[in-house]
């Protein structure tokens, strides 16, 4: 019965009560978001007149406000772990949703907090104290855990970090404009494109992947530009082609789960997990997924039983303490990236750099400083780790000679290697601030000037203005 239950709902619609049901099932695990999109696929398929109608009314009503608040509180999150430009995009996705004065000016207070407590908040302008916060999370990068240059440490991203998925940053939405005959002919063969996708990446992996055919390029190239669904479909068939392929497996997992349809990617990992017992990236990801479809309990069980079975993993115990971190508990999550750099030789550079940022939060600016120089020597190209360093010789430690040098490094770096526009702006501004600190007023506002040219970011514009006001009124 379940099976063809299952059936009749791909062909013909779920019914209202099942929808009803499933929206109850994500508002007990407080999954607002999903919950109150199936009981507006429920109240569609509902008669205004029926017996029912009120009732999914008044649960679609509820679970819609909880989740504006819940995004609000999300928002909330992602400022206090610095990670501003997520925060600025949930911002004008709950723009959209607001009804309300009062859910209006909710978002107005995290707009004043992401501009107000957001790396050199314009209050630092005119001041050298060190900012309220005391949280000096990585530039162009949120604190969850390091996305610093190096592929070890992207995997402990807290979005979901596909270390083995070909994942261009950013994705590109899809574009279905018509297009004339003369500019379609001059674009890349696919080939092209997928050499492209592929070249930041090691040659070994760059040749295993140009092994696999048609259907892996093209789902490649799908996912790209931002179409989830065509690139499962494309996925899958790869997929059939090599079956015994884990790395076709992974991505098929992060399409699924780009698509929306995580319950579907949670289960290939978990066969990837059957298949290779000795793989622990499985129950990272699955984790990774329970903590956005908002099961925080589910994602730290399933950390848990990943552990059980790859104990030495610092991947897995590094990760439970960014959970840790998010809600609420950084001491504890400190106490678990210790652990996980005496782990399997686990010296993770962009680990060495979120626990330099955490001692700075807690209030211990000599082990910080240990931290930040730990994480480049282990990786001297790092300009995230750089900046946050040159921050902290500027606020904390109030020598701007040094932080001078380090941001030479970091310019050098960064004109040999393509990064964000937000690390060249951030680069920028916090040699205004050294040049200002060394009353040197025609380099720090040539320095902010700069950094307004160079930036992208909405939430930073403000801060980098106020600088150089602040340099002007010298």
């Amino acid at each position: 019965m379940a099976i063809f239950g299952n059936l009749f709902g791909q062909i013909f619609g779920d019914s209202a009560a099942e929808l009803e049901a499933q929206g109850d099932y994500f508002a007990g695990v407080n999954n607002w978001r999903r919950g109150a999109e199936e009981y507006r696929r429920a109240l569609q398929r509902t008669s205004k007149s029926s017996v029912g109608f009120r009732r999914l009314a008044a649960k679609y009503d509820d679970s819609r406000l909880k989740a504006f608040d819940a995004l609000v509180e999300e928002i909330h999150s992602h400022v206090d772990v610095r990670e501003f430009t997520y925060a600025t995009e949930q911002i004008s996705l709950a723009r959209t949703l607001a009804e309300s004065d009062a859910q209006r000016e909710k978002l107005d207070e995290c707009e004043r907090r992401l501009r107000g407590t957001g790396r050199g908040a314009a209050a630092l302008a005119t001041s050298s104290a060190p900012p309220a916060s005391g949280n000096h999370g990585a530039a162009a990068a949120g604190f969850d855990m390091p996305r610093a240059e190096s592929d070890p440490a992207a995997r402990l991203d807290a979005s979901p970090a596909f270390a083995r998925t070909v994942r261009p940053e950013p994705t590109a939405r899809l574009d279905l404009t018509p297009r004339p005959a003369a500019v379609v002919a001059r674009e890349p063969h696919p080939d092209q494109s997928f050499q492209k996708i592929l070249a930041r990446m090691p040659a070994a992996d760059v040749a295993k992947r140009a092994r696999l055919g048609t259907h892996y390029r093209d789902a490649v190239l799908a996912y790209a530009r931002g179409d989830a669904a065509r690139a499962v479909e494309l996925f899958q068939r790869a997929a059939e082609e090599h079956p015994a392929e884990k790395l076709v497996h992974y991505d098929l997992a992060a399409a699924l789960a780009a698509a929306g349809r995580t319950r579907e990617a949670q289960s290939v990992y978990l066969r990837i997990a059957e298949r290779d017992p000795v793989d622990w990236q499985p129950w990272y990801e699955i984790a990774q997924l329970q903590w956005m479809d908002g099961l925080r309990d589910r994602a730290i069980a399933t950390l848990e039983e990943g552990l059980a079975r790859h104990p030495r993993s610092g991947y897995l115990v590094s990760q439970w303490g960014v959970l840790l971190y998010k809600l609420g508990q950084p001491r504890q999550a400190l106490e678990k990236f210790y652990e996980a750099l005496q782990l399997d030789s686990f010296d993770d550079a962009g680990l060495y750099h979120v626990v330099a940022n955490l001692h700075l939060e807690l209030g211990d600016p000599e082990r910080a400083r240990r931290g930040y120089l730990k994480a480049l020597e282990l990786h001297p190209q790092s300009v995230g780790t750089m900046l946050d360093y040159a921050e902290y010789l500027v606020e904390v430690k109030q020598d701007p000679q040094a932080a001078l040098a380090v941001l030479e490094t970091a310019f050098r770096t960064l004109r040999q290697h393509p990064a964000p526009r937000i690390q060249h702006a951030y680069r920028s501004y916090l040699s205004s601030r050294a040049h200002m600190m060394l009353e040197q007023r025609e380099m720090a506002l040539l320095s902010a000037t700069r950094a307004l040219e160079e930036n992208d970011q909405a939430w930073l514009e403000d801060t980098l203005e106020a600088q150089r006001q602040a340099v002007l009124a010298v």
